[in-house]
């Protein structure tokens, strides 16, 4: 086989040769993560076609046509690397079993190295073998397409890791409300706690990625310039409060409560949750709520809470902004942890254009250390 061009996908299999077991040529590795297992794929020079990323010249008639364009396109020149679509499930899969309980941390970090050694034509076993010593390597081309690749990893999972974080949040909030007789629908629900969850994720991200630059000698990645030009920009983009705002604008745009986040970059405070529904009926008692939010107070140092619960109110802005709609709370004073939810609060910026009955809650959560 020949290949031609500067960036060809033989060029890192052939740099990278001395790490392989095999003796035979091996001109790259494929990975994919699929029902709760990583799965490689090797490809072997001589049943690949000549490959070029100047041309792109690859027979449509190969078996391995759609592959092997795709790892064509992740060595472009951009500073995020175009991974192809498969990732676009599988990353999502990866996070859904983190927070579905089937991953530890250490696996999801192993999959996002493994994803990484492949494109670079290797195994992650093979580098804990060899070490990381000889890994860094002088050719420019190789360091550009490592820092370009993990781009790519971190601007993928990255989407799958807030997207699932979100749908975490959202069913514990539906679970919330419909266990109390009311409905989801023109509800509000967001637990702080699903947030640094995903932020704890998120970095152990940046992390890998450092460490996987720095092993071959490449730049670290610009992770704010990621998320500020993702490709998913649209769809709430790759950080969880850009998630969560589309994601009720989605559920609520067509109920008439309009708003989103003043600053999608503030980070709430440690403990808050906020609850409000514009279909409360003005009749179901709320002591169900106040039960469901302090049953595990066991678990936390102290909580305090706030309660707004008004019939036929026609205003726009929360409930919870003005001491006389409160129909239930603890004892709250005038502190640092009352400034700062109520700062967190005024951050949603929601709005109701219709009269009608409302319901909202705040609580803040110190934990146990």
């Amino acid at each position: 086989m020949s290949t031609s061009g500067t960036g060809t996908i033989g060029t890192i299999g052939t740099d990278y040769h001395k790490y392989q077991k095999s003796e035979e040529n091996i001109l790259f590795r494929s990975y994919s993560y699929q029902n709760g297992k990583g799965q490689e794929k090797v490809y072997y020079a001589k049943d690949c076609v000549e490959l070029s990323l100047d041309s792109h010249t690859i027979p449509i008639s190969s078996d391995n046509y759609e592959e092997v364009k795709n790892m064509l396109k992740t060595q472009s020149s951009g500073k995020i690397a175009s991974i192809g679509n498969r990732m676009f499930s599988e990353t999502y899969e990866v996070m859904q079993d983190y927070y579905n309980g089937r991953l530890s941390c250490e696996e999801v970090k192993n999959i996002f190295k493994e994803y990484f050694y492949h494109a670079m034509g290797t195994t992650l076993e093979e580098r804990e073998e060899c070490g990381t010593q000889e890994a860094s390597m002088n050719n420019n081309y190789i360091r550009q397409f490592a820092t370009n690749f993990l781009s790519g990893l971190y601007e993928y999972f990255s989407r799958a890791n807030t997207r699932n974080a979100c749908a975490q949040n959202m069913e514990e909030g539906k679970r919330l409300m419909e266990s109390n007789g009311m409905s989801w629908n023109g509800t509000y629900y967001y637990n702080a706690d699903w947030y640094y969850a995903c932020e704890e994720m998120q970095e152990l991200f940046r992390e890998t990625a450092n460490e996987l630059a720095d092993e071959y000698g490449a730049e670290h990645v610009d992770f704010k310039y990621v998320e500020q030009n993702t490709k998913f920009t649209l769809d709430g983009g790759i950080t969880y409060n850009g998630v969560w705002d589309s994601i009720e604008w989605q559920i609520n745009h067509d109920r008439a409560i309009g708003g989103s986040f003043l600053d999608a970059n503030m980070a709430p405070p440690k403990g808050f949750v906020y609850c409000s529904t514009a279909y409360w009926d003005g009749k179901n008692e709320l002591d169900g709520i106040i039960d469901d939010i302090t049953k595990k107070k066991a678990g936390y140092a102290s909580m305090m809470f706030l309660m707004a619960a008004v019939r036929n109110t026609d205003a726009k802005t929360s409930l919870l902004l003005d001491q006389k709609n409160y129909h239930s709370a603890s004892d709250w004073k005038e502190n640092s942890t009352y400034n700062d939810a109520i700062a967190f609060l005024k951050n949603f910026n929601i709005n109701w254009n219709f009269r009608g009955n409302r319901m909202e809650f705040l609580c803040m959560r110190s934990f146990l250390h």
